[in-house]
């Protein structure tokens, strides 16, 4: 036994060494909204008719930029990691969905741009992609409940609410709306936005959604009979060809066919056949110019253009009103990029491609319901931003606010837990050493002494899962031991589940259950012992 109280005042002095680190965080944090699938059009109308509220509360005072444009193709598969790279559609391998490597001639399968696109969302924030499952985003709602927490450890909240993209491609106008609404709710319930006074907080849409009297174009079909054996690869908006073809004699067949736009390359210009004519989209020094025959397709020369070449900032300033806002430097950018098809494809809503799993609604062309979203500010470190009234989306971080997505804590939190026990006092200590590492000291009276340590494998939010390793140091049958903690946290209320093999021996079960009374002091009930208290530092 004095052996082990040696060990338990060197623990006592190391936590108390360690609680004189604290962490280093942002003095004004951001809370960052991504709304996923909701156009600009959509999101302000319902603004405004007051069926957000809670929305309208929270940015109330702030900032609307009612024309944020997404690049194209509109997609989170796209958006997402340019905005935290700060890259345009030009550069990057997420050009859609699938692609061919131009170098080794491979497929970039799915699965891997999903990867791709998971390993730039914030760690915390991953568990929001599987609640983006019907039925489980009710757990991203409840998260809300956890966002102090999380802005004081990390500095930054980033919640994704995927819900409206899923139901607007399945079931159509009416879930997507009721979705929308559904997130104002969660707002609304678990915000604690008593504790917001002094952060940034941020909206945005990634990109849209089109509805309307819908028309699915069966592009695969099309694309085997026009093109025949030149046909290798198509994953939206992207055609992959085996062979070289003539492409201004195929792009018109694809188009006669059904295909509002067929774009390619010629020489340095790019090309856009559709039904009434060809547009040309011509690229100098970060200027595009736009020229056509036939027809206008998008309205420009009607609007006042006169074939000047213009900035993507002055593209979007002149036609955010239009219904295809800044279509040159948006595609032209895009088929410089070396991974895009030899033909790249644009339906025109209620047109939309013809898929398994997007059949009711799709972001899969130019207009304003595609590409155009709300971006909304609201904080003391982003008063710079008022007046500001178009934005390209990609630019967020890069341009406007920079938000440090590489900070990590130095250590997580250390605690200690004092518990009345019919075996007598029970004493849990845990030291961190690192972030996602811990150390601990359970204490049963004079009868057990148990020293592990954990790693935390996966969190949400809402969870974390630690797994790790120790030994029972003092009792009947010293042993090893392996161990998984499973901790759920909402909002005051938390609660942990530990399951300890003692190995050739046996199985134990530690739970409890705890009330946060500050940031520093909780009730614990450690099931099967008693009732106690926590100090957290």
């Amino acid at each position: 036994m004095e052996i082990i109280k040696q060990k338990w005042i060197l623990l006592l002095v190391l936590a108390v060494l360690a609680g004189s680190t604290t962490n280093v965080q942002a003095a004004k944090p951001y809370l960052i909204f991504h709304l996923d699938a909701v156009s600009s059009q959509d999101f302000f109308r319902e603004l405004e008719a007051g069926n957000l509220p809670n929305i309208e509360r929270l940015f109330a005072g702030g900032t609307q930029i009612k024309h944020g444009l997404s690049l194209y193709p509109g997609g989170t598969e796209m958006i997402y990691p340019r905005l935290k790279t700060g890259t345009g559609n030009h550069e990057g391998h997420s050009v859609g969905w699938g692609a061919v490597d131009p170098e080794t001639g491979q497929l970039i399968p799915e699965p891997q741009i999903l990867r791709e696109m998971l390993s730039h969302f914030p760690r915390r924030s991953r568990g929001f992609f599987i609640y983006g499952v019907p039925g489980l985003h009710n757990l991203a709602a409840l998260s809300l409940l956890n966002v102090p927490e999380i802005l004081a450890t990390y500095g930054y909240a980033e919640i994704l609410w995927f819900i409206t993209d899923v139901v607007g491609h399945l079931l159509g106008p009416d879930a997507h709306l009721k979705s929308l609404y559904s997130f104002d709710e969660a707002i609304g319930r678990f915000l604690p936005l008593e504790q917001l006074d002094d952060v940034n907080i941020i909206l945005y849409g990634d990109h849209g959604m089109s509805f309307g009297e819908i028309e699915l174009v069966d592009l695969k079909a099309i694309l085997k009979s026009k093109l025949g054996s030149s046909f290798r690869f198509y994953s939206y908006p992207n055609v992959y060809l085996n062979e070289e073809v003539d492409r201004s004699a195929k792009a018109r067949e694809l188009v006669e066919a059904g295909i509002d736009f067929v774009f390619y390359r010629e020489g340095d210009a790019v090309v856009g056949a559709h039904r009434e004519g060809t547009v040309y989209f011509q690229g100098q020094d970060g200027l595009v110019r736009y020229s056509f025959s036939g027809s206008d397709p998008f309205g420009y020369y009607a609007a006042g253009y006169q074939g000047e070449a213009w900035s993507r900032e002055e593209w979007l300033e002149f036609s955010r009103e239009l219904r295809f806002p800044a279509v040159p430097p948006n595609v032209y950018a895009y088929l410089q990029n070396p991974y895009v098809g030899q033909f790249v494809l644009s339906l025109i809503p209620p047109k939309l491609p013809k898929t398994i799993r997007a059949n009711a609604g799709n972001h899969a062309g130019l207009t304003t319901t595609d590409l155009l979203v709300p971006i909304m500010f609201k904080g003391p470190d982003l008063e710079h931003l008022r007046g500001l009234e178009s934005m390209w989306l990609y630019e967020l971080y890069a341009e406007h606010v920079p938000v440090d997505f590489s900070f990590v804590p130095p250590r997580d939190k250390n605690s200690l837990s004092l518990v009345g026990s019919p075996q007598g006092m029970a004493i849990r200590a845990e030291l961190s050493p690192a972030y996602r590492v811990r150390s601990s000291l359970d204490l049963v009276g004079l009868t057990s002494a148990c020293l592990g340590v954990e790693y935390d494998l996966f969190s949400t939010f809402l969870s974390r899962i630690w797994l790790g390793t120790g030994a029972r140091l003092a009792g009947e049958n010293p042993s090893l031991f392996l161990q998984g903690t499973y901790e759920l946290t909402l909002g005051r209320v938390s609660a942990s589940s530990r399951v300890r093999y003692h190995l050739g021996q046996s199985l134990e079960l530690q739970q409890d259950v705890a009330l946060r009374f500050s940031p520093k002091l909780s009730a614990v009930w450690q099931m099967g012992r008693g009732i106690g208290l926590r100090v957290t530092w």
